[in-house]
């Protein structure tokens, strides 16, 4: 396997990542605008949307860390295959462990003791057509 190989195959990677986030956030904003359209806050329709204060530093760690690993490796491979790759390879995994550790412990819920949160009730929202036209003959008169 060639260098010009590996580094298309890394590309390809991150390219498609990239592409399936972006679709993925797109989705998720149209499904909030509709929502919001029809009268929902996000407290209504998913109550784990309400931030709550994350510390981020766990992963802006991890990710610099993988990144600077990511780079290290594709710098120190031009020299070919050796003992030295593992300067790239040891960083690159140190921050994706990182990352997974933040991932794992941010889905913690934050009372451990049993206590169980009930869910708010929602209110249905039906919306008719007929309304609609009786706005559309209060506003013609």
């Amino acid at each position: 396997m060639t260098l010009l190989t590996l580094f298309i195959i890394i590309w390809l990677l991150l390219v498609t990542i990239l592409v399936f986030v972006t679709v993925n956030r797109y989705i998720a904003y149209k499904e909030r605008i509709a929502l919001a359209q029809l009268g929902f806050t996000p407290e209504m329709y998913r109550p784990e949307l309400v931030r709550r204060p994350v510390k981020r530093g766990v992963l802006w760690g991890g990710v610099i860390t993988a990144m600077s690993g990511l780079g290290l490796l594709l710098g120190l491979s031009t020299l070919g295959m050796g003992v030295w790759i593992l300067g790239g390879l040891i960083p690159l995994f140190v921050g994706i462990g990182m990352v997974l550790i933040y991932l794992f412990l941010n889905n913690q819920p934050e009372h451990s003791l049993g206590q169980v949160e009930e869910a708010p009730e929602v209110e249905s929202v039906t919306v008719s057509s007929g309304s609609r036209q009786a706005d559309d003959t209060t506003q013609a008169t």
